[in-house]
């Protein structure tokens, strides 16, 4: 029975959500040669005030670009 865990920061839609799992589950259906029903997803969803780079928190970083859409972020400058 496999299980697929997945963390990602929280704001990707429900049907951002169902299309990741269906991937996930036809690609280990093929890989494995398991039915559907046996396998597993869950969706851990991290907020930003929980995760961090570089010391700062992703929530202070200046520029970030809503959440989901895989941008990449850069630390406030204060300028």
């Amino acid at each position: 029975m496999p299980r697929i865990v997945v963390q990602a920061i929280e704001g990707r839609s429900l049907e951002q959500k169902r299309h990741l799992v269906r991937a996930l589950t036809d690609g280990i259906v093929e890989a494995f040669s398991v039915t559907p029903e046996s396998v597993t997803v869950v969706i851990e969803e991290i907020r930003r005030d929980h995760t961090s780079r570089a010391g700062v928190l992703d929530v202070d970083r200046a520029g970030r670009a809503p959440a989901g859409d895989g941008a990449r972020r850069t630390p406030a400058t204060g300028s």
